[in-house]
């Protein structure tokens, strides 16, 4: 445990309260912080800390008992610089970096059992890890001492816990998120997104700390999807919840269980990911055969190519509307651009950045960067990085252009956007002067009766990196039977680690007016970048047919 980074100002042996008892419901993180008060140096610390476990726990049962030598309980108190309580020789030595308010006031406190902090005050911890957080209180008598009085009892993620695996067996769950670290300007938990692989234990559990992410919940329960044993397994279970402090279990996934196997067959004839899109707005069979959630394909025992004659604009990675795309695909993003025409039958993406590939630049587009080089505002796009709404993004960002012309707005300035819908018609660069560095798009501009090209969501993005390796090989097939002035331009998607492809979705934490949603195709894994940077910022622009 490392815990000797952060500067240490004044320190105190505290009485210590080391009882475990059992866990309330109440919400941490909520309690509005009061005001600033003046800050005095306390002559004794009293420290009182307390434990809960998950709900349904008994207290034998709690994550922990007792407390270890050297279990460091992080705390704040308002705003001011994070401080230590170490558990040293049967006691709590705190640290204080920071005065503390002449008053009762709240305090909020992180504990984890393997923790790393760094000079800023972030908490990294480890998937597997019980986190706690509390938010307690402190008071200052007239006499100087301080009491400090908290009780870990609330948890950032739920416990599920699955029995009958095999010792030594590996289980993975999909679409959760885990705590991976406390930020310490607001030391609030951030998650990582990622399956989550446990391994059985010598009684036959595996234990998973996490939260779901979307389509998990579902208004009939839960849905999971699990890979055990070579099979992709998911199940639906009613009325239950998965949730901050929740405590469930479940046997191992089984058929007998009623667990199904998570897996979607396709026909040569139906509209499925990998089929390619051509010029004239028709598809043809890519040669996906089975789909399963992880993202794992069977193909067509022969690969199957695209139609002699015919120019491939881009490969389908998802039929039908998406649940979550609330997009209006009625009017066209371009003066003169092409419209939907009916329903939407499926998303295709292009087979090509929309940048000069042959010049060798790892320079792409920017985020945004406005007439006088703003880049810090919102501009109205969605911050739900799950949904499949890039359209509707980028229809708010006209929405942005046509409200602030009258201060030099043009669509040039969102470079990403702009460089998407104008991909296939491109003659301006992004300084507005005329260039012929994008003529190579004319045979790929989008089709009648499509929503034209466009930016896509993070989530649209996120949900073709969990598929990067098949539509790769689409990529790959498609460039084999392009013309050869495009051959030089079609590839997969960049990995380099350092690369991202922006997406439409700007960050959702209110004061990160100045990131916008990325993708790195590498792991993969969405982040977010500062919008105007373009150095291997990439974009690549999908299509609704």
């Amino acid at each position: 445990m490392k815990h000797n980074i952060i500067p240490k100002a004044l320190r105190w042996m505290a009485a210590a309260g080391l009882c475990l008892a059992a866990a309330a419901c109440s919400k941490d993180d909520i309690t509005p912080e009061p005001a600033p008060q003046q800050g005095i140096t306390p002559t004794k610390i009293i420290f009182n800390v307390t434990r809960g476990g998950y709900d349904g726990d008994a207290e034998t049962r709690a994550p922990k008992s007792g407390w270890a030598e050297g279990d460091v309980i992080y705390f704040r108190t308002g705003s001011a610089a994070t401080n230590l309580a170490t558990y040293t020789d049967g006691e709590w030595v705190v640290t204080m970096n920071s005065t503390i308010a002449n008053g009762a006031t709240y305090i909020k406190a992180r504990y984890a059992e393997k923790v790393t902090d760094d000079a800023y005050g972030h908490l990294s911890i480890e998937h597997g890890d019980v986190a706690y957080t509390t938010s307690g209180s402190y008071k200052v008598d007239e006499g100087g001492v301080a009491t400090i009085t908290l009780r870990l009892d609330q948890h950032p993620q739920g416990r599920m816990t699955f029995t009958g695996v095999g010792k030594g067996k590996e289980l993975t769950v999909l679409g959760m998120k885990y705590v991976s670290y406390f930020r310490g300007d607001e030391f609030l938990p951030r998650y990582t997104e990622a399956p989550i692989t446990l391994t059985g234990e010598d009684d036959g559990t595996a234990t998973l700390y996490a939260l779901p992410t979307p389509p998990i919940v579902t208004e009939a329960g839960i849905t999971l999807t699990v890979t055990y044993d070579g099979v992709v397994y998911t199940k639906t279970f009613a009325g239950k919840e998965f949730k901050e402090n929740s405590n469930i279990t479940l046997a191992a996934p089984s058929l007998e269980g009623g667990w199904a196997e998570a897996v979607t067959e396709y026909a040569a004839a139906d509209l499925k990911m990998g089929d390619y899109l051509y010029s004239d707005g028709t598809t043809s069979d890519g040669g996906l055969r089975k789909l399963y959630p992880d993202g794992t394909v069977e193909t067509a025992t022969e690969a199957v190519a695209p139609e002699a004659g015919k120019t491939v604009i881009g490969i389908v990675f998802h039929a039908g509307r998406h649940a979550t795309d609330a997009s209006d695909y009625t009017s066209p993003l371009t003066a003169g651009g092409p419209t939907l025409a009916g329903e939407v039958r499926g998303y295709a993406v292009a087979i090509t950045d929309t940048y000069n590939l042959t010049t060798g630049t790892s320079y792409g587009a920017k985020w945004v960067t406005g007439p006088n080089g703003e880049y810090d505002f919102r501009s109205g796009v969605s911050t739900d990085k799950y949904a499949w709404n890039g359209y509707a993004n980028c229809r708010a960002i006209h929405d942005y252009v046509t409200a602030h012309a009258g201060e030099g707005w043009e669509m040039r300035h969102f470079q990403a956007a702009w460089s998407c819908e104008t991909y296939g018609n491109r003659s301006l660069d992004y300084d507005g002067n005329p260039t012929s560095d994008y003529a190579w798009q004319a045979p790929l501009k989008a089709p009648a009766g499509t929503s034209g090209w466009f930016l896509p969501s993070v989530g649209q993005l996120y949900y073709m990196a969990t598929c990067r390796d098949y539509l790769d090989s689409r990529f790959m097939a498609a460039k084999a039977a392009s013309a050869a002035e495009l051959q030089g331009y079609v590839k997969g998607f960049d990995t380099r680690s350092i690369c991202i492809y922006w997406s439409s979705t700007e960050d959702e934490r209110s004061w990160y007016t100045d990131y916008a949603y990325d993708m790195s195709f590498s792991e993969p894994i969405y982040t977010t970048s500062l919008k105007h940077i373009n150095y291997c910022a990439f974009t690549r622009p999908v299509i609704v047919f």
